[in-house]
């Protein structure tokens, strides 16, 4: 956590370094490349890459970083690694963009939160553990570059350019008319996740959902759950409750005011419902994570 002033310092290290950025922008050159990384974002800098600040910072910043080496390199630890332009199927394999924004940046929070934890409690002593729990982090981030290609490779011809209207028709006029229509509502489900991903802490309801899409609240409940394995009402709470994960495990608000940032007016409805997803209460889910590393160098 850094305040305005700080600028990052020149560095050439031996092994990996991520960056994942909580709040605020980071400026700074990795190689060649001039990088604003932003909340919800993430760099790789690969081993023996000089990486330096471009300026100082005029906002306060959040990130977290790791530094990271593979196990058995032939060069003691940077390992071996390549550029390709999509993350490989191999699910033994880490696969990390060399920049870019990641899709569940709350889910990486709690999860980094846990290794510092991890970290911590051994007295900042490299152990097994800490890099089982890294291991995880890197696959997590692979699991949603991969999630993020397969989308995009479900939206069709045109979806990266600007042909889609003129892809759309072509495809649906060497199909029937009932697959064409089938495609098309997959389509516009797609805007509904989204749309619920983007107003899931309002106060919106089922009702709200469908109207805004011009469906029957009903029609739409089974549409959704047929496409994405979840019910409406059960991904509105989802997105609350993965949310209030990450404000427990990274800021000292009270129950009550996350309850309302995440959409519940009622502190103790939140917490039977918090209870009933994770198997904790919000205070002890908080209490998993009793120890903070705060670096300002």
């Amino acid at each position: 956590m850094s305040g305005p002033g700080w600028r990052h310092m020149r560095r050439t290290m031996d092994d990996f370094e991520l960056i994942i950025v909580r709040r605020g922008v980071l400026p700074i050159r990795v190689g060649e490349s001039d990088l604003l990384i932003r909340e919800g974002e993430m760099a790789l800098v690969p081993a023996g890459v000089e990486h330096v600040g471009t300026e100082a910072i005029t906002a306060s910043l959040e990130f977290v970083w790791m530094h990271f080496r593979f196990a058995g390199a032939a060069d003691g630890g940077g390992g071996t690694w390549t550029t390709a332009s999509r993350p490989s199927s191999d699910d033994r394999c880490v696969s990390l963009p060399l920049y870019g924004a990641v899709d569940d940046a709350g889910r990486l929070a709690v999860m980094s939160n846990q290794l510092l934890d991890l970290f911590a409690e051994a007295d900042s002593r490299p152990n097994a553990y800490c890099s089982y729990c890294a291991t995880a982090l890197l696959l997590e981030i692979t699991m949603q570059m991969r999630r993020r290609c397969a989308n995009a490779d479900g939206d069709g011809p045109g979806a990266a350019g600007g042909s889609r209207g003129g892809g759309a028709i072509a495809a649906a006029e060497g199909m029937g008319v009932a697959e064409a229509r089938e495609r098309r509502a997959r389509g516009s489900l797609r805007s509904v996740h989204s749309w619920i991903r983007a107003n899931a802490f309002d106060d919106i309801s089922v009702a709200d959902v469908a109207a805004r899409f011009h469906y029957s609240p009903s029609y739409l409940t089974s549409l959704y759950h047929q496409a994405f394995g979840i019910g409406i009402v059960e991904q509105i709470v989802e997105y609350r409750v993965d949310r209030a994960r990450e404000l427990l495990s990274t800021t000292s608000s009270p129950v009550a005011a996350i309850a309302a940032e995440v959409g519940y007016e009622d502190a103790k409805y939140f917490m039977r419902v918090f209870k009933r997803r994770t198997g904790l209460t919000p205070t002890q889910y908080r209490a998993a994570f009793p120890a903070r590393l705060y670096n300002t160098v």
